[in-house]
């Protein structure tokens, strides 16, 4: 069962506390002179092989308060760094399963709904200035966020929704009918823009580590019966298809369709079966 908190991140910190006369604003003076350099830069800092993004929090109460604001902030900027703009009452979490942590970045998979999470980061740096005044104690602070450049690649796979498809198929017509689907994907967030080889479509580890890509779609799709009728044509057309995550490698949806088609040749009745069953899967994606 996963546990939710906001962590109280225990690294060890350099800590600047002064004593300073508190103006009637109620915000004491602060000297940045003391401050590491990296606490100057706006967002983030880019590296080869990481990048590092800076969170800060002013004037909280506590040092756990003003640690916790500024890893949120931290966060939210990781969300800014793949377009999202986060809502002010956003609150990133970090997330433990079975000893292993995560932390959600305020963006869900338009897919599964599920959040998305930074499975991959640590807290590389943090400072925190400890503000005496006539109100007391107050705390700045700042940490440095460091993710590999591997794992942002990663969730920006997942953010972006490209996909990969393969069909096994001996109906000429099939493909062109399977691609009328892609817009439907499309509207779902899974944009299937690369067609692969059936014959390698077995292997998904394989394929999400040379595609690069979130979601797998893999289609089979036949005529199982074709009859006659007193010169009236029929068609049963038979169409498994599964959408599989890339990255998890989580089967997230299955169809086992059956359509008939009928019409006054052999072909027509075919093209009808093969677009009933491509409809109603458009109609399970679309509901």
């Amino acid at each position: 069962m996963k546990k939710f908190f906001v962590v109280l991140l225990s690294v060890l910190c350099f800590a600047a506390c002064g004593t300073t006369d508190a103006p009637r604003s109620g915000k004491p003076d602060v000297s940045e002179s003391n401050r590491p350099a990296w606490t100057k830069v706006p967002e983030k800092i880019e590296k080869e092989d990481v990048i590092l993004f800076v969170g800060e929090a002013s004037i909280a109460k506590s040092e756990e308060d003003a640690v916790a604001i500024a890893t949120q902030n931290a966060f939210a900027k990781v969300s800014n760094y793949f377009g999202v703009s986060v809502k002010s009452e956003f609150r990133s979490r970090e997330i433990e399963e079975n000893g292993e942590y995560s932390y959600t970045i305020g963006i869900k998979s338009s897919v599964t709904g599920k959040e998305i999470e930074v499975k991959n980061y640590h807290i590389k740096d943090k400072f925190i200035e400890c503000l005496h005044s006539k109100k007391g104690n107050e705390y700045n602070a700042f940490i440095l966020l460091s993710i590999p450049r591997t794992e942002l690649a990663r969730i920006k796979t997942e953010v972006d929704g490209f996909g990969v498809w393969a069909m096994k198929s001996d109906l000429p017509e099939a493909a062109d009918k399977i691609r009328e689907l892609f817009p439907v994907f499309s509207k779902k967030g899974i944009k299937l823009n690369q067609q692969i080889d059936f014959a390698e479509a077995q292997d998904t580890g394989k394929i999400a580590a040379e595609s690069h890509k979130a979601f797998f779609l893999k289609i089979e799709i036949k005529e199982a019966k074709a009859e006659e009728y007193s010169g009236e044509f029929y068609s049963i057309i038979e169409l498994k298809a599964e959408l599989i995550s890339l990255l998890t490698g989580e089967i997230l949806n299955r169809w086992n369709i059956e359509a008939k088609g009928a019409a006054y040749s052999a072909k027509e009745a075919l093209d009808n079966g093969i677009t009933k069953a491509v409809r109603e899967i458009s109609e399970q994606i679309s509901y």
